[in-house]
């Protein structure tokens, strides 16, 4: 098994070596697991006859009866052909222990261009047929795995983590030769930190630690959209290519969280109608209220610790490992603290246990309680 970030580098050079048949990628986090697709397809594909010899299923389309049938057709007029498979309903309904519902999404998030293969029944199913248990769709997929003819490369994508001792994990690795199984895992906001520092090289501009602590704070950890976050910066500074923090407070799309954050500064600050419309915005922005009221009360709940700690003359060490989180965020909860008093604090927590109680009796829809919260405590 390979990180992501070791399967990258090595896909992305200009002769990664001898590629697996098999390629199994997993994970949470997207980003990679589109970008090594593409690395993949650029070394298996001939240009000039990729129209047929490039097949992409997904979702309900990528049956192990579909799957089974393109990788079991030779390339044509060509020396090898590849098969990308994204999230299998089938696993994911084994995964689930459920029937998932029709996911349609297009381009980068969805279906990928080119030609795409009708699926296939698999052998034995009929309209009378029993559903498959979720084991028997999952020993599907790993017969399929060894019948991959040695002209195709089978790329599969899940985008969900696997357990080490899965099934199609330990099918993969029994392969000869073994499959490449590449994990992608979420990144931390510390590795996203360096992330955006290394992406911002790539794209010939330079953007700061300041700035990039900055960006990760603001807009979240989620790689795909710091990619789009650097993007816009870039085109914000223009020919000067250097990203500075100011920019990113100026430029860069706050994440939910990180409005959020503001919208509890605003309280702090004694700044209720800034708060609210804070708080409007979201709820504009399609936020789900119920999500929001999670964020808000998570907000409150540690900022209403870190309080508590340093007024006790806990060293920020001690903080930092009660909240959980990095340093340079929980200098962010200890600058906001020192907004709030002990009894607002106390208030805030009471008054978000109402709202919570008034929610799930019916006495007041989401939406409204928080609005009420924001102003009362504000």
């Amino acid at each position: 098994m390979r990180s992501a970030e070791a399967a990258l580098a090595n896909l992305e050079a200009p002769d990664p070596g001898v590629l697996a048949r098999v390629f199994i990628i997993y994970g949470e986090e997207p980003y990679y697991q589109r970008r090594l697709a593409r690395a993949i397809r650029r070394h298996v594909l001939d240009p000039a006859f990729e129209a047929f010899n490039y097949t992409f299923l997904e979702h309900q389309a990528a049956t192990a009866g579909a799957v089974r049938e393109v990788v079991l057709t030779p390339p044509m007029m060509a020396s090898r052909r590849l098969v990308v498979v994204r999230d299998p309903a089938e696993l994911l309904s084994a995964r689930s222990g459920r029937k998932p519902e029709a996911e349609g999404e297009d381009g980068e998030n969805g279906s990928e261009e080119g030609p795409t293969a009708l699926p296939a029944a698999d052998a034995g199913d009929s309209p009378d047929a029993p559903p498959l248990t979720a084991s028997e769709l999952v020993k599907n997929w790993c017969a399929l795995l060894p019948e991959v003819f040695q002209e195709v490369c089978l790329v599969v994508t899940l985008g969900w983590d696997l357990g080490d001792g899965h099934a199609l994990l330990k099918t993969a690795t029994k392969l000869d030769p073994p499959a490449d199984v590449i994990r992608c895992l979420p990144a931390t906001p510390r590795s996203a930190e360096t992330w955006v520092r290394k992406m911002a090289s790539e794209l010939g501009a330079e953007i700061d630690s300041d700035a990039s602590r900055a960006l990760v704070l603001r807009s979240g950890s989620d790689l795909v959209l710091l990619e789009g976050e650097i993007k816009k910066l870039l085109s914000y500074v223009g020919s000067r290519s250097r990203v500075t923090a100011e920019d990113v407070l100026e430029a860069a799309t706050p994440s939910a969280e990180a409005s959020v954050f503001e919208l509890v500064d605003h309280i702090g600050s004694r700044h209720p109608y800034q708060a609210v419309a804070k708080l409007r915005r979201l709820l504009e922005q399609g936020e789900a209220p119920l999500r929001l009221m999670a964020m808000v009360v998570r907000q409150v709940r540690l900022v209403f610790i870190t309080r508590e700690m340093l007024a006790s003359g806990a060293p920020m060490r001690d903080i930092e490992g009660r909240l959980g989180l990095p340093t340079w965020v929980a200098r962010s909860y200890l600058a906001q603290a020192r907004n709030f008093d002990r009894p607002q604090l106390a208030r805030m927590m009471r008054s978000l246990a109402d709202m919570d109680l008034a929610i799930k009796t019916g006495r007041q829809d989401a939406a409204t309680a928080l609005e009420l919260f924001v102003l009362r405590c504000g």
